[in-house]
């Protein structure tokens, strides 16, 4: 019965908060979402270009295509998941955006090394690239799609706004990843941990950080 009354008073605020703000057009909100979302796009894919964009060499362009298509679909469901409101006007479950955190990191190495171990000499170790550029790449990539897709879902989680945030970062780093793929060609797996694993575990932490701030209810 306390549950009950505890949604229904969140369910309440959640309403007056909304009859409250001044409520913009729906082009005005068209117009600030289309920026959002170009400058989410554009800011990595310039940084991507700046540093050289693809790579090939040493790896065949099939290992490319695949590793870079697999992380895209994870990166695409990861999106999907954590960007959806879901059934209530209160978000997404929490064991779904937890589920999304935790298991896309996983997802993303374990295809990545499950590839490219097909293929002779990729796994093997790269004593001068022990990851530290990807490292970077990946943390420059990352900045501009995280701000902005936490503006783009700003007060939408009154619930679990971290757990949101994190969703959102997993999402945006599984972006990320992609970015990197095509940008590295070394699959030694100390290397992808330090300069892929990581970045993606940091941008899921930051994620849920400014969530907490950024995503729940500015009155809650």
């Amino acid at each position: 019965m306390a549950r009950a009354e505890d949604l229904s008073s969140l369910r309440a605020r959640v309403l007056a908060t909304a009859r409250a703000e001044p409520s913009a057009t729906r082009r005005q909100v068209r117009i600030r979402h289309a920026r959002l979302a170009l400058g989410m796009l554009l800011a990595p894919l310039t940084l991507f270009l700046i540093a050289g964009g693809t790579r090939p060499a040493p790896r065949h362009e099939s290992l490319i295509v695949a590793t870079a298509t697999g992380a895209a679909l994870l990166a695409a469901l990861a999106l999907l998941i954590a960007f959806r409101r879901g059934r209530s006007m209160l978000g997404q479950p929490s064991s779904w955006l937890l589920a999304v955190s935790l298991l896309t990191p996983l997802a993303l190495l374990a295809w990545k090394v499950a590839v490219s171990s097909r293929y002779p000499d990729m796994m093997l170790p790269w004593v001068e690239r022990p990851g530290f550029r990807c490292l970077r790449l990946s943390g420059l990539f990352s900045v501009a799609p995280l701000l902005g897709a936490l503006l783009l879902r700003r007060g939408s989680d009154p619930l679990h706004p971290r757990a949101a945030g994190a969703a959102l970062g997993a999402a945006v780093g599984a972006g990320t990843w992609v970015l990197v793929d095509l940008w590295c060609p070394v699959a030694y797996v100390p290397h992808l941990l330090l300069g892929h694993v990581l970045p993606l575990v940091l941008t899921i932490l930051c994620g849920a950080a400014l969530g907490g701030r950024l995503l729940k209810l500015q009155n809650s």
